[in-house]
């Protein structure tokens, strides 16, 4: 099982970073690990490299594009598809600072169909993987 981490990023600092991911994945990272006595620090990191996701219009984009997938739930600000045919068993939460997608599928569907916009970087902190998601490989 694999956890991602998605974060819409500023779009200057997205500018600066195409071409050096890890760079902004380096700086991402740090701020995962901070401890809580360096918070303050974090937190105005935080408001200068991402952007909010707004959660209504996330989940109602979501729901449009799975609405007829029969492996597809959707409740408040969670998505699943448990597929047994593909197979994929994919939780997908929308908050207003990032998204989690916790899956076992190598090409997630909830990465392949909906979340396919620039500016949105992916990480992967226990297996420090990291991309932006319009060079997804599918």
């Amino acid at each position: 099982m694999r956890t991602f981490y998605i974060f819409k990023i500023n779009r200057e600092l997205a500018i600066l970073t195409k071409e050096t991911p890890y760079n902004l994945f380096k700086t991402i990272d740090s701020l995962y690990y901070l401890d809580s006595f360096n918070m303050g620090i974090s937190n105005k990191m935080y408001h200068n490299i991402f952007l909010k996701f707004e959660p209504d219009y996330v989940n109602k984009r979501i729901n449009s594009l799975f609405k007829n997938n029969r492996f597809y739930s959707y409740d408040g600000n969670v998505h699943s598809l448990s597929n047994k045919y593909r197979p994929e068993n994919s939780t997908l939460k929308v908050y207003k600072t990032h998204i989690i997608l916790k899956t076992d599928a190598v090409n997630p569907s909830f990465l392949v169909n909906f979340l396919s916009s620039d500016n949105l970087f992916v990480c992967d902190f226990k297996n420090r993987d990291y991309f932006w998601l319009n060079q997804f490989v599918r």
